[in-house]
């Protein structure tokens, strides 16, 4: 009887051990807890642009006593003359209280925050950058994380602006310059400005009816679908949406008022403009001087040619492909998002 007891009390006490066991780590993190603070973001995990420039700021301003304690004001400061700064053996993330003019590199480990402008020479590399006034990086330099201007942004040839960056003004990008997030009110392509300048004047155009199209579909009054190809011929006036499952292209001269979409691509030929979106599941072209006034968006490939206007500085609008290709003398408004590569074809 005892021993039969003592066994029954033991698998009890096995039962109520195998019952208690999963509470344990909750219970331990309920008396000493260890998630009190968030938790970091990585630059994969967050969509915002300017999220880490925002954090940046927060702490390098606490730090410098012009905002509330964030809990990470741990900087070194810039020290004078700047050509005696030691900056590849800085531990600490680094702020400078005076702007920055150096015509040679700087070569930073570490994330810096600049008190008005940053100029600095050719292959210069940073981290990450903020500066509260313009950044203007010399040939060859490079953005390994992020980089955000309060004012204007500029990368001279063959730079390299990886992951994020962002300006309150506008961002100019050389030739040759690769890039991957870019967003600003104005953002514009290439060191030829007289490309923009020289945009032809628009030649008449005659109206036009989607609905006339071959093959045309009317889905409803304001948009027709048609099944394989379709061409709108050049200099014609369009109002209306239209959805093509093959291969679309827009004339030379040719306005839609509205937005267009294609599946197995899409084109826009010189002059030409779409004053809607222009979406595509394949490769669109927009070719010289043309214009796309909403989102631009392709899974695959986006190629820009030279003097091609990209959304209104009073509207801005976002550019999204794989792989973006622009060439010089493009303006754009708003957002480029290159989910692989993007760079600045040279013409």
């Amino acid at each position: 009887m005892t021993a039969g007891l003592s066994t029954y009390v033991t698998f009890a006490v096995v039962c109520l051990l195998l019952l208690v066991l999963p509470f344990v780590p909750a219970l331990r993190e309920w008396r000493y807890p260890t998630d009190f603070a968030a938790l970091p973001v990585l630059p994969n995990y967050s969509s915002d642009i300017d999220h880490f420039a925002r954090r940046f700021l927060a702490d390098a301003t606490a730090k410098l006593g012009l905002g509330a304690p964030t809990g990470y004001e741990d900087f070194d400061f810039v020290t004078l003359p700047l050509d005696g700064m030691a900056w590849a053996k800085a531990r600490k993330r680094l702020i400078s209280r005076t702007p920055i003019k150096i015509r040679g590199p700087v070569r930073s480990v570490q994330p810096l925050y600049v008190e008005g402008d940053l100029q600095t020479g050719a292959e210069s590399v940073y981290p990450a950058l903020y500066a509260t006034g313009d950044i203007d990086l010399g040939a060859g330099s490079e953005i390994h994380d992020w980089a955000r201007a309060d004012g204007v942004l500029r990368m001279g040839h063959n730079g390299m602006a990886l992951r994020r960056v962002s300006a309150g003004v506008a961002i100019e990008l050389d030739s040759e310059v690769w890039f991957e997030r870019l967003q600003a009110p104005v953002l514009r392509f290439g060191a030829r400005p007289d490309i923009a300048a020289s945009r032809p004047e628009p030649a008449a155009q005659v109206p036009a009816l989607l609905s006339d199209l071959p093959g045309a579909i009317q889905q409803s009054p304001l948009m027709v679908m048609v099944r394989g190809d379709c061409a709108l011929e050049p200099g014609r006036l369009y109002t209306g949406s239209l959805v093509v499952t093959g291969f679309l292209t827009i004339g030379a001269g040719t306005t839609v008022v509205g937005a267009v979409k294609a599946r197995e691509g899409l084109s826009i030929g010189p002059g030409a403009s779409v004053q809607g979106a222009v979406i595509c599941d394949k490769r669109i072209y927009m070719f010289k001087y043309s214009t796309a006034l909403g989102p631009v968006a392709s899974e695959s490939d986006i190629l820009i040619g030279r003097g091609a206007v990209v959304g209104l500085p009073g509207a801005p609008t976002t550019v999204s492909a794989r792989n973006i290709v622009i060439e010089e003398g493009v303006v754009a408004h708003g957002a480029l998002w290159a989910h692989d590569i993007g760079m600045v074809k040279q013409t």
